[in-house]
């Protein structure tokens, strides 16, 4: 019988030689020693000792002496000497060992194998070299190893370059590269010709895309792992796959492609795959289950895509032809609406494994959120028709949000109008989003918070929007504007959301009118306050003045005059601007007209401002009457702009104190009732399992599915 002894106590070699020598022969065969306070391996290291096997860590062994191993009564058939600080192959004392067939150099200091490293080594089949420093390899060290069949160099400093040693290893049959310096695209030509390699790991290096005929010199390939792969920074992965890139490799029946930025798979990149059974897709950026993926991989059986951004499920996926035994979806935002009825159908009868079936779970629409997608009623998933143009509509605790008036000037950026219907219920602002659609998708470019309260506003049923012009949209681009408002509920804050319809940025000399003409508020807030009309004639007159509230302080006052002569501007037209805050005056500012006027007004947040611009030469003693309210307000001479900022954490949490003692009183109240209809009902009625989802038809679901689909699919 065989027999393994591990020494992990602080001895000195001379004693455990000593204790082997009156062991009976054979006893042990493998023995592996761990022995601290050495750095030399001495000569005759353990006399007249019979091993199979043997292995010395010390953890901080440098030398191994030439003789070290030429007392032992039989030649080792495997030695390990990994965890060391070897610096050098000791390739004196490795030559002794005439039919060594297994070495392990691992996690060492090794930077450099030169030509002879492995002399007299003819008969290894198994050699460890993973986790050194090695970045140059000799491009002969691998001749003196015929009858390699298995190389791990993982977690190396190799680049493209030092692959050129490989050339001679015909036998070889598993080769581990993951964790080196490989950088650029994997081509044709990256390894040399290895007809007998079955399995190959290149993953988490620098890698960019698969070229056309990877890899032709493998045509016995059976697993290959590109898993990982990213420069430093993680700023470069693996993204495309050129059509026919796995051609030369028809043998492959396992792929591993996980964790890179892959967004799409086409079948000619796939092509050639026809023995494939495990395709791993997982953490990528796939948004669809499209046919390309199954189709051309006639033996496929497992097929791995969790942590995509996968919503839909292709039309031309023919489920008839689906033989996958596993399939697993996690952390996909999958849409349950109609076009996933007949996947659905086929599997929650397939053969796919339960736990698998489980992990596709409904993100969209928000009746199915965190449905699993076999267990909702074919019933429920749904279609809706799209929406009339330029007009996008949530209704959510009785908030409708549309868009009503758009405006966009070059110099002073984007205005919009919004207008909720059924106003009287108490709102507040939470954020604006702007999305730029690209093709047939869409993608967020900027999302800022956004700060209002209806209570604070002299007419909450329209709300101005400002988007200046720092943001940098581009003419001619197409973008969609989102606004999120919060609505208070007896328990909670629910959701509001309004969105135009596409819209192409164009300057507009007057504004669009989307919906019929609505007077705009004198009051705004902290976001965008605005107060404009459209009538341009030769006499100066104020066409809009606009308020934004910096984070840092500061009123940016934009005020905009219709166009005059030159002339005119140059000698009679002068302009002036007044800010207010609860109690005088603190800014007054007096210039010649421009079409476009600008200033900053540092002020103290949070408080109260009125921002007055003017056009009479009486300006300072109108505006100040303006502001006590003593003056008719000539819109075309003179504007004023109120600004009211609050310390929103402060309300808030007042809100939310009252909203908390409304709860727990009526919680307290509902579980009395309950308990009464309980015990009534209890001989009555059977007990019916709660829903993890709410039924479809409980909401009106009236904005667009396709943008419903770019809310679940933005990746964070």
């Amino acid at each position: 019988m065989k027999r393994f002894l591990i020494v992990s106590t602080v001895a000195l070699p001379q004693v455990i030689s000593e204790h082997l020598k009156r062991s009976r022969p054979d006893m042990i065969s493998l023995l592996d020693v761990t022995v601290t306070g050495i750095s030399v391996l001495p000569a005759r290291f353990f006399e007249d000792v019979a091993l199979h096997g043997l292995v010395v860590s010390t953890g901080e062994l440098k030398h191994v002496h030439e003789n070290a191993f030429t007392a032992l009564t039989r030649p080792l058939q495997a030695l390990g000497l990994p965890n060391n600080l070897l610096d050098s192959v000791p390739t004196t004392a490795l030559s002794h060992l005439v039919g060594l067939d297994r070495l392990d150099l691992s996690h060492n200091k090794l930077k450099t194998l030169e030509a002879d490293s492995f002399k007299g080594l003819s008969s290894l089949t198994y050699l460890d070299l993973c986790d050194n420093l090695l970045s140059q390899l000799s491009p002969q060290v691998f001749l003196a190893l015929p009858v390699l069949r298995s190389l791990r160099m993982r977690g190396n400093r190799l680049s493209v370059a030092a692959l050129s040693a490989l050339r001679g290893l015909k036998r070889l049959e598993e080769l581990d590269l993951s964790s080196n310096l490989l950088l650029g695209p994997m081509g044709p030509n990256l390894l040399p010709l290895m007809p007998k390699l079955h399995f190959l790991t290149v993953s988490e290096n620098g890698l960019v895309n698969v070229q056309q005929g990877a890899l032709m010199g493998l045509k016995n390939l059976t697993y290959l792992s590109l898993s990982h792969n990213q420069a430093s920074g993680g700023l470069i992965q693996i993204d495309v796959l050129e059509d026919h890139s796995f051609k030369y490799l028809s043998t492959l029946t396992r792929l591993d492609l996980a964790n890179n930025r892959i967004v799409a798979v086409s079948s000619a990149s796939l092509a050639h795959l026809e023995k494939l059974i495990t395709l791993d897709l997982t953490h990528n950026f796939l948004r669809a289950l499209t046919a390309d993926l199954v189709v051309p991989l006639k033996s496929l059986q497992d097929l791995r895509l969790d942590d995509n951004e996968i919503t839909i499920v292709a039309s031309d996926v023919s489920t008839s032809k689906l033989r996958l035994k596993r399939l697993s979806l996690a952390d996909n935002p999958l849409n349950c609406d109609c076009t996933l009825l007949e996947f659905a159908n086929w599997l929650a009868n397939s053969s796919v494994l339960e736990e698998d079936k489980s992990s596709a779970v409904c993100a969209t629409p928000p009746a199915l959120e965190n449905g699993i997608l076999t267990q909702v009623p074919p019933g429920s998933l749904l279609c809706g028709e799209p929406t009339p143009p330029m007009m996008t509509r949530v209704p959510l605790a009785g908030v409708q949000l549309s868009l009503k008036e758009f405006r966009y000037d070059e110099s002073t950026g984007i205005n919009l109008l919004w207008h909720m219907e059924q106003c009287t219920e108490h709102y507040t602002c939470d954020s604006l989003i702007v999305y730029e659609t690209i093709d047939d998708s869409e993608m967020r470019t900027e999302s800022s918070p956004l700060h209002c309260d209806s209570r604070m506003m002299r007419d909450p049923c329209t709300l101005p929007v400002a988007i200046p012009a720092s943001v940098h949209l581009k003419l001619g681009h197409k973008y969609r504007y989102c606004v999120v408002l919060l609505v208070p509920t007896a328990y909670d804050m629910s959701l509001g959301l309004g969105c135009s319809d596409v819209i192409v940025l164009e300057e507009t000399l007057e504004r669009r009118k989307i919906a019929t003409e609505e007077q705009l508020p004198s009051e705004e807030d902290h976001s965008s306050m605005s107060s404009t009309q459209s009538s341009f004639g030769s006499d100066p007159r104020i066409t809009g003045v606009h308020v934004n509230v910096s984070d840092k302080g500061y009123l940016h006052v934009d005020v905009v005059l219709s166009r005059m002569k030159e002339t005119n501007l140059a000698s009679t037209c002068e302009l002036s601007v007044v800010v207010f805050d609860a109690i005088s005056a603190i800014h007054r500012q007096r210039l010649n007209c421009s079409f476009a006027f600008v200033t900053d007004v540092e002020v103290s947040l949070p408080g109260y401002y009125k921002v007055c611009a003017s056009l009479d030469e009486l300006a300072d003693v109108t505006v100040v009457s303006s502001a006590t309210g003593n003056l008719v307000d000539d819109r075309e001479r003179f504007r004023c702009v109120e600004v009211v900022e609050q310390d929103y954490s402060r309300q808030n949490a007042e809100v939310f104190v009252v909203m908390a003692v409304v709860a727990v009183t009526g919680v307290f109240l509902i579980a009395l009732a309950m308990l009464g209809r309980s015990i009534v009902k209890r001989l009555r009625h059977p007990r019916i399992q709660a829903q993890c989802f709410l039924p479809t038809q409980e909401f009106e679901i009236t904005h667009k599915a396709h943008y419903i689909k770019l809310l679940a699919t933005t990746k964070v």
